[in-house]
């Protein structure tokens, strides 16, 4: 799967927890969705401006990458307000606030940006795995659970580098 078609199906999912933080009750089940979505967010926002977006700068233009630098801050101030509102009124608005925002990002990139790139940046993103720009833009706490998860020995004394590695090895 290319770059694109794997942040398109990562819209779709980041779409669905939000609907089902729209219709949740307060509780558990609702702070396990919120995580969820900001767990996936934060991961996908990083590899799009690590990644994507510099190659976005170059094919559709500075102003272009900095829009979506802008509402992918957005975004992150919307995720913290539903972490501050989880359990109490106004939770709803909070998160229909951030379906628009990310609503009109997604629609920007997938309209817009991302056929100007799959048109003018063909050979630089196939140079770009998914799975890989994941684990490098992985937290070390991340990458740890995720060696634990494979049952990797010695990981509690890696440093991120080498839990990457292991990481990476582990899933090949």
């Amino acid at each position: 799967m290319d770059i694109l078609e794997h942040l398109t199906e990562e819209h779709r999912k980041a779409e669905r927890l939000m609907a089902q933080l729209a219709d949740s009750d307060e509780g558990p089940e609702r702070q396990k969705t919120l995580d969820e979505l900001r767990d996936a967010l934060t991961t996908h926002m990083a590899v799009e401006e690590q990644f994507l977006y510099p190659i976005v700068a170059s094919v559709a233009g500075e102003e272009t990458e900095t829009e979506a630098e802008t509402e992918h801050g957005l975004a992150r101030d919307g995720l913290t307000k539903l972490a501050e509102l989880v359990g109490e009124p106004g939770f709803g608005a909070a998160v229909a606030m951030l379906q628009a925002g990310i609503g009109h990002h997604v629609e920007e990139e997938e309209q817009e940006i991302f056929p100007k790139l799959r048109d003018n940046a063909a050979p630089e993103l196939a140079q770009l795995d998914p799975e890989q720009l994941e684990v490098k833009v992985a937290t070390r706490d991340d990458l740890y659970e995720k060696a634990k998860e494979a049952n990797i020995s010695g990981r509690s004394e890696m440093n991120k580098d080498e839990l990457a590695d292991a990481v990476s090895g582990s899933e090949s």
